[in-house]
């Protein structure tokens, strides 16, 4: 008698236990669907009008009016006046001498040159503020990094050009910690050696001057001929490419320097034709170039050449500016501040395609509905959008502003209605 009620005993707390447990799921089970029923499942972004610029990183093709300064002895140059100096008419630009046992000093002079050039930009102008090197323990290390990249791919005419600018950063570094005043009196000591070497020059000289005035610089690359300014008002994409491709012409024998004609040179961008919608002629653009230290210049886009059924396109864009001390290296990376695109801010997460259409989903009165964009601008994780377009009757409407993007959520299509 009493083991049946103990076993009856234990029968009804297995009985509790059990519905217990069943109470406690049911209860947890419903509050979850409760739960998930009227809590969002969703995250919603405002769609606002926003305006962003964008960079392309092409190259670059320069051309200006030039002219090859030659002398008839092809001996040691010793010039006259400083590179990319603006000379006149008449102007002496070198004294060339004929001897032919001068290389050495030849080779000297022309280091000098070189080193006071740097010296001579490595000097800080009177009257400048000087606070500490914070600037230019900045540009020391882009620079740094630049010529580390330059040196990795190999070059070396770019790691070269960041190496002289470099050394000029950091002597310009001496004068701000005060380690040195100035660099008057070593430029003074090297001219000093210049005339000295100079003065021992053997033989008869000849001396250049200028056939009209402009600019004197030093180099010669043998485009000087192909790269001629008046071949871009009816240059075609054909010309262009055989440009690129064309081998430099030999330059005589005793080639000291060229004369540039005028302020106005050019560069040449090839690029897509798909880009061309970011671009108006005639409109002012800002480039930069990463080999003359990021020198950024506002230039005219004076000529796009384009052709029907061609997918490449030449911008060709005018400058009347020529900064002290640039580099006109024939071919160069640009880079170029592209117009500015307005519309509508779209997180790149929020982009869907269905049914082969792009768009996103906003929450619309409670209810999940699809909106086409066309996306203008893309990078750092968002999409800048048309906010102008307008559908037609019966057409899947244009996202439009202030409507409540669908950032995240599940299992979403046209017409899902939420709680």
């Amino acid at each position: 008698m009493k083991l049946g009620m103990d076993t009856d005993y234990l029968k009804r707390v297995f009985l509790y236990f059990c519905a217990a447990v069943l109470t406690v799921f049911l209860m947890f089970y419903l509050c979850y669907h409760l739960f998930n029923g009227f809590a969002s499942e969703i995250t919603t972004e405002m769609a606002l009008e926003t305006s962003a610029q964008d960079t392309l990183t092409l190259e670059g093709y320069l051309f200006r009016d030039e002219t090859v300064v030659h002398s008839s002895f092809g001996g040691t140059v010793d010039y006259a006046v400083a590179d990319g100096e603006r000379v006149g008419i008449g102007a002496v630009l070198a004294r060339v001498y004929a001897a032919s046992d001068d290389g050495s000093i030849r080779r000297r002079t022309e280091e000098i040159d070189e080193q006071i050039k740097l010296l001579e930009e490595s000097n800080i102008s009177e009257g400048v503020v000087i606070s500490d090197t914070t600037a230019t323990d900045a540009r020391i290390d882009s620079l740094l990094y630049a010529l580390r990249d330059d040196l990795e791919v190999g070059r070396l005419d770019y790691a070269r050009h960041g190496l002289d600018g470099l050394l000029v950063q950091l002597n310009k570094r001496e004068i701000i910690t005060g380690a040195v005043q100035n660099y008057n009196d070593r430029i003074a000591a090297l001219e000093a050696e210049k005339d000295t070497l100079t003065a021992r020059l053997s033989g008869s000289a000849q001396q250049i001057t200028g056939t009209h005035s402009g600019y004197f610089f030093y180099g010669v690359d043998g485009y000087e001929s192909l790269f001629d300014t008046d071949a871009l008002g009816t240059m075609t994409l054909d010309d262009f490419a055989a440009l690129k491709h064309a081998e430099p012409r030999q330059s005589s024998a005793g080639a000291v320097g060229k004369l540039v004609e005028g302020y106005t040179w050019y560069v040449a961008v090839p690029t897509e034709r798909a880009l061309l919608d970011r671009f108006d002629e005639g409109g002012l653009y800002r480039l930069t170039f990463p080999y003359n230290y990021n020198t950024a210049l506002e230039m005219t886009l004076s000529r796009i050449v384009t052709e029907h059924e061609r997918e490449d396109a030449v911008l060709i864009f005018s400058c009347t500016t020529m900064p002290e001390g640039f580099s006109y290296l024939r071919v160069q990376n640009v880079e170029i501040t592209m117009r500015a695109q307005s519309g509508l801010l779209v997180p790149e997460e929020a982009v869907r395609i269905v049914d082969g259409v792009t768009g996103v989903y906003v929450l619309h009165g409670g209810k999940v509905e699809f909106r086409r964009i066309v996306i203008l601008l893309q990078r750092d994780g968002d999409c800048i959008v048309d906010a102008a377009l307008k559908a037609e009757k019966d057409e899947t409407p244009f996202l439009a502003a202030h409507e409540h993007i669908i950032t995240a959520g599940k299992s979403l299509y046209d017409g899902k209605v939420l709680n």
